[in-house]
């Protein structure tokens, strides 16, 4: 093949392009912002403004990823993921201020998140990709707008306005099952791009708690957390990719619905893998800041608390596709409540020590009792069993 010919050459990719690679750097740079705020001033309040900020930033780049799905990649479709992306970088810019001060912050992240679901409204109404009217992209134009209307409301007022458009985002897949039963997914495709959001998140881990240990003296408590906390994102990774990935990839291709496997699976359940993710790696910088201190309330209990996320999202993802739950993994969510229901009473080098402890034993236990190509034992609920 030529050098001319292998440039007009265009197929539809399973595989992740260049192109969707760089947009990816936007949400490293938007994850990291979540982060921030949750990790400003940890309460139950900032965690919720953090979810009502990244989930415009998450239902954003679901978008974009169903989007170029299954589609050629051309110039044009170069062009939407840059414009997209340009879109979500202005959102994470402005989202640390976007709740909490005066108009200017709010305008920019919810004029950029409107331009974003116009852009993607008119891409997807452009190449017919849904047959009935209600589907994810006009149900997130209208958020979009409800958005944008709110954000020059005082701040009091903006974040339930944009909560309520959060639940009425989280809410409308459950509308438009029949927009998705048909559509055609590429498996492969689709999980590589989560599977790189869970990176994306995991890494935030590593970040965090290595900014942390680096503005300190690197004293033997503060490198022992720093190891710990990298054992805990090791332990996820393989939790993770090690199993799960390779099971949705099987579930995407055989099941006879995709579509609603990447609705409940993909958009609702990897929105609560990466939630975790990211109070874990808020919980570890802590941790690593100041090894000896007993944090009390959420603050103490995010390492151990996402990871618990993270792993009931997991089972509940699991047995949306295959109708059984993982008993291991059931095991170790239950473990790691435990650790956080006692965090506050411990100081945060044993809080990551114990939540690395049952991350590891799990990951091993499962090494012990199901080998390559062996299923995981599990309980069936509700659903016919199938075999991983």
């Amino acid at each position: 093949m030529s050098e001319t010919t292998a440039e007009s050459t265009s197929t539809p990719h399973a595989r992740a392009t260049w192109a969707e690679l760089f947009f990816d750097l936007v949400l490293v740079f938007a994850v990291t912002q979540t982060a921030h705020v949750l990790g400003h001033h940890t309460s139950f309040a900032t965690l919720g403004h953090a979810l009502v900020l990244l989930a415009p930033l998450w239902w954003g780049w679901v978008g974009v990823t169903i989007l170029v799905n299954t589609v050629e990649e051309t110039n044009a479709q170069r062009l939407v993921l840059f414009a997209c992306g340009l879109c979500i970088f202005l959102m994470a810019v402005a989202a640390p201020a976007a709740l909490d001060q005066p108009r200017g912050a709010a305008m920019v992240f919810a004029g950029a998140h409107l331009l974003l679901r116009i852009m993607l409204f008119v891409a997807i109404t452009s190449t017919n990709g849904f047959a009935t009217t209600i589907n994810p992209f006009s149900i997130g134009l209208v958020t979009g707008i409800a958005i944008f209307a709110s954000a020059p409301l005082p701040e009091h007022s903006r974040i339930w306005f944009w909560a309520g458009a959060l639940i009425v985002q989280l809410g409308a897949p459950l509308l438009y099952a029949r927009a998705l039963r048909g559509r055609t997914i590429g498996a492969s495709h689709l999980v590589e791009r989560f599977g790189l959001f869970i990176i994306i998140a995991l890494g935030e881990s590593v970040v965090d708690a290595g900014a942390q240990a680096s503005s300190t003296d690197l004293d033997p408590a503060v490198v022992a957390t720093l190891m710990l906390a990298f054992l805990v994102g090791a332990g996820l990774w393989w939790i993770y990719f090690h199993r799960s990935a390779r099971l949705l990839e099987y579930a995407l291709a055989t099941m006879p619905s995709p579509g609603l496997i990447v609705r409940d699976v993909l958009s609702y359940g990897h929105l609560a893998l990466v939630t975790g993710l990211v109070a874990v790696a808020v919980g570890l910088g802590h941790a690593v800041a100041d090894p000896g201190h007993t944090a009390h309330g959420v603050a103490a209990a995010l390492a151990p608390g996402g990871a618990a996320v993270f792993l009931v999202a997991l089972v509940v993802n699991r047995w949306r596709m295959l109708g059984n739950v993982a008993t291991t993994r059931v095991v170790a969510a239950v473990g790691l409540i435990a650790v956080a229901l006692v965090s506050s009473l411990l100081p945060a080098i044993a809080v990551v020590g114990l939540t690395a402890a049952v991350l590891v034993a799990i990951d091993i236990a499962e090494q012990l009792v199901a080998g390559p190509g062996q299923p995981l034992p599990a309980v069936r609920v509700g659903r016919r069993q199938r075999s991983t």
